[in-house]
């Protein structure tokens, strides 16, 4: 069932659960499968949507940074996981885990932020010294030195943002995905293209690819800033198409090849979301996103769409 793949007389069945996560209660949307005896059960794609739901609200309530954050913390000293596990005094490998998805605890999180401060970075190093050879103390020295300030996220990451850090790579990655497969695409479809390739990765895992918040404006879902967001993809051009009838619109086209950052399941979902939407036009697909909760009920006012909506997206 890992495909989640119904078998005869099975169905999907949804409903808001409690589950107590660290001694506190959360409430989620529960995702799983029914037969027609009644017995229910789910998959392992079914539990990671089902309890990254409570691991979010955990890591919000709390303060707690989400993967992407750690991740980024780590990069921008340059340094590999296990070294940061070291510096910060955490278990070999604990920092590794801690970027694949596991909840640090609050004392842990708070070291993590004290962490994106290049200062008091510094001190963790030298707190460490003693554990290091001389040579590898002045080289990691030399690095957190040589950091450009403090660590910045962008945008914290919320339920508008599918839980992830807005990433410009991954944004391109998806965009050349897509245009590889179906070929240069014009932005009105490029923007649903994108609202579902996030949306489904969050029905299925419970957090986004991209980290782009989504308006519901007149024609659909659209990322906010979507002019600023892809003239600043790399390797991706915007290029403006005349038609005949004196009409224009703007085309995206891959330039040039860059490194792909997404992982299987992201890879997956691109995928599914080309199989569904290829042959459709720019209006096609616009009024196909008429008929999502996200846009229905945000459209009055041009309102950010929670990704939660995802979990009532037809037919994905």
């Amino acid at each position: 069932m890992e495909n989640n793949k119904l078998l005869p007389g099975e169905k999907y069945f949804q409903e808001v659960r409690t589950i107590t996560f660290r001694k506190e209660e959360f409430k989620y949307i529960h995702t799983g499968i029914i037969d027609e005896d009644g017995e229910m059960w789910t998959s392992t794609e079914m539990d990671e949507a089902n309890i990254f739901q409570v691991y979010n609200q955990y890591r919000l309530k709390h303060g707690i940074p989400f993967p992407d954050e750690i991740t980024g913390i780590r990069e921008h000293y340059g340094l590999s996981a296990a070294k940061m596990a070291q510096i910060l005094g955490f278990g070999i490998n604990q920092y590794r885990k801690y970027e694949d998805g596991e909840v640090p605890s609050v004392s842990n999180a708070r070291t993590i932020i004290a962490a994106r401060e290049r200062d008091v970075f510094m001190t963790f190093v030298e707190a460490s010294k003693s554990e290091m050879s001389e040579q590898e103390y002045q080289r990691i020295k030399k690095k957190v030195e040589a950091v450009d300030g403090d660590y910045k996220s962008i945008v914290r990451p919320s339920e508008y943002t599918g839980f992830r850090s807005l990433s410009t790579d991954k944004v391109a990655s998806v965009v050349r995905l897509i245009i590889s497969t179906i070929g240069s695409t014009f932005v009105t479809k490029m923007n649903k293209l994108l609202f579902y390739a996030d949306f489904i990765h969050y029905k299925k895992h419970g957090y986004g690819i991209t980290g782009i918040t989504y308006k519901a404006l007149q024609f659909g879902p659209v990322p906010e800033h979507w002019g600023t967001l892809y003239s600043s993809l790399p390797g991706i051009d915007m290029e403006e198409f005349v038609y005949p009838s004196g009409q224009s619109g703007i085309k995206l086209e891959a330039i040039e090849n860059t490194d792909n950052v997404l992982n299987e399941s992201e890879l997956r979902t691109i995928e599914k979301v080309c199989t569904l939407f290829s042959n459709m036009s720019a209006g096609e697909i616009s009024q196909t996103s008429h008929l999502e909760k996200g846009w229905i009920e945000n459209k009055d006012n041009s309102s950010a769409i929670s990704y939660q909506d995802a979990f009532a997206l037809n037919h994905y």
